[in-house]
């Protein structure tokens, strides 16, 4: 009779993470498309950015960066999907998540764009002057935003 009743349980269980597992993964794909090709993007112009820079390329850096980039990454996404699903998407933070994400992925790419132009962009400037806009930002503060190399 005990044997039954465990068996039972088990069975029970398993459905339910069997279930919570596939609808996890429908809403964490389209997520993970998103994040791999943002990845992508960001080491071709990073490839592109040490090439013009006349830096050497090493692949194997290249690659161990981004599939870094890659593990982190699709963790993150992986968990707040999980979350998202877990919550009956009472709070869709995936959403959210995911484009911090490509935010900073995007960030990067600008960067990498930029960078042999002699041009570098302090994020946390623009991120301060935003800020400020919606208390009225003298234009002074702008000038932080971008700063030319010598």
């Amino acid at each position: 009779m005990k044997e039954a009743i465990v068996h039972t349980t088990t069975g029970g269980f398993a459905a339910i993470a069997t279930a919570f597992v596939i609808e996890s993964l429908q809403n964490m794909i389209p997520w993970l498309i998103v994040s791999c090709a943002v990845i992508l993007c960001d080491l071709a112009f990073g490839v592109r950015k040490s090439m013009l820079m006349g830096e050497k390329v090493r692949f194997s850096r290249a690659i161990r960066a981004t599939m870094g980039k890659m593990v982190t990454y699709f963790a993150f996404v992986c968990m707040v999907c999980m979350i998202t699903v877990a919550s009956h998407s009472e709070y869709p933070i995936d959403v959210y998540s995911c484009l911090l994400v490509c935010f900073i992925e995007g960030c990067s790419i600008v960067g990498n764009i930029l960078k042999p132009k002699g041009i570098n962009i302090n994020v946390i400037g623009a991120l301060g002057v935003f800020g400020k806009k919606v208390f009225k930002v003298d234009k002074e503060d702008v000038k932080e935003i971008i700063e030319k190399e010598k």
